[in-house]
């Protein structure tokens, strides 16, 4: 009889999860495409911002994006943006998607394009998710 089991370090389920997801997904969507993109921002040679996301099939997932704070307001970001979903859309991808927070930047995404379609409430502090999503 199956058991269920609570673990705190994730590495082996995960390593399991993944593998069945990928070929139940393959299955019903055929090969599928993983590729991790980062474009970064440098000042004298040192990391200042940065997004990093990841295209898996044909959409772009944001996963994380700064810019150290004496460095923005000054555009950097919306270069940023538009380097990443450039090179996106030459590997394939015809969207993208970003979650952030809403003492983060909902306002910047929207200014860039992005439409809101989820929100999600319950953070501490009445903080709240946005999910917005680009057609590419």
């Amino acid at each position: 009889m199956p058991t269920i089991t609570v673990e705190r370090t994730i590495g082996t389920t995960k390593k399991a999860v993944l593998a069945g997801l990928s070929g139940y997904n393959h299955e019903h969507m055929g090969t599928q495409r993983l590729k991790g993109l980062a474009v970064s921002l440098k000042d004298r040679g040192k990391i200042v911002g940065g997004v990093v996301g990841q295209i898996w099939t044909t959409v772009l997932f944001i996963q994380f994006f700064w810019i150290e704070q004496k460095h923005r307001g000054q555009g950097h970001g919306a270069k940023l943006i538009a380097a990443i979903e450039d090179e996106a859309r030459r590997i394939g991808a015809v969207r993208s998607h970003v979650d952030t927070m809403s003492f983060q930047a909902p306002g910047f995404y929207r200014s860039q394009g992005y439409e809101e379609f989820g929100v999600i409430d319950g953070y501490p502090g009445g903080v709240t998710r946005h999910s917005l999503t680009k057609s590419l």
